[in-house]
């Protein structure tokens, strides 16, 4: 069997399962901010440079930059929405705004230089006008289906987007990376369980993980065909790891000054 194969099967169950277990321990603002992190998309830009090449990936970095305003469109669409609606309503209101705003991007076609502006200046006015959490609810267990489900999910996701990869093309690669395939399965659940105040407060984190999410991309962009590949990835996540440092500290003193 093909390793390249075998890694992409054993990549994600790993980041995932991580992930979940840190989320479930420290809170649903965590929870989200490790969603803001590219987890998925950033195996998914691994495994594409191996596949289709390193220039195919620095242009499919473009690509999920602007899937990032996609994304954030999803998390206020649905943050928004949950004020109002149950999950159901909630979830219908964050796809199609997601879909919406990912079918406008691909319209536009913007330059390089302006996918970065549009990208920093979408996720800035996301976490401005993101919608504060109510009174928080007490958590509650979740199901045994929940972390296969999602490390189920979260494979076939990827394996999916790479297999598309080369029909689809560069840009929307990088755009598909970013679909909120694991925010759709969390948020609803989240909203279900624990109520309106959790689900809103895992949506603000991703926002403001997002932060992260485009400097690993950006760093990508500028890096990939300059340098080595494993020396670009490299530092794009150890820049990622020190900005998700930076939110986690911030997160915890508005916490701290909340409480």
């Amino acid at each position: 069997m093909d390793p390249l194969f075998l890694l992409k099967l054993a990549t994600m169950p790993v980041v995932i399962v991580a992930a979940t277990l840190a989320g479930r321990r420290y809170g649903a603002a965590v929870a989200g901010l490790i969603l803001g992190l590219p987890i998925v998309s950033g195996p998914i830009s691994v495994f594409v440079a191996v596949e289709q090449g390193i220039e195919f990936a620095r242009a499919a970095a473009s690509g999920t930059l602007l899937g990032l305003v996609a994304l954030a469109t999803y998390c206020l669409s649905y943050g928004f929405a949950a004020r109002r609606f149950a999950w159901p309503g909630a979830l219908a209101c964050g796809l199609v705004a997601t879909a919406s705003m990912a079918w406008l991007l691909d319209a536009l076609a913007l330059p390089g230089p302006a996918v970065v502006w549009f990208t920093s200046a979408a996720i800035l006015v996301a976490i401005v006008i993101c919608p504060t959490p109510g009174p928080a609810q007490p958590r509650q267990p979740p199901p045994a289906w929940d972390l296969p489900a999602r490390v189920l999910v979260s494979t076939l996701f990827m394996m999916t987007v790479t297999l598309l990869a080369a029909p689809i093309g560069p840009t929307m690669t990088g755009m598909a990376s970013t679909f909120p395939v694991m925010l759709s399965v969390m948020a609803p659940f989240t909203h279900r369980v624990e109520g309106q105040a959790a689900v809103v407060s895992m949506l603000r984190g991703c926002i403001e993980g997002l932060v992260t999410f485009a400097l690993f991309f950006q760093v990508l962009r500028l890096t990939l065909g300059q340098w080595p590949a494993p020396l670009a990835y490299g530092i794009a996540l150890a820049a990622t790891l020190v900005v998700a440092a930076a939110v986690l500290a911030l997160q915890r003193r508005r916490a701290a000054l909340a409480a």
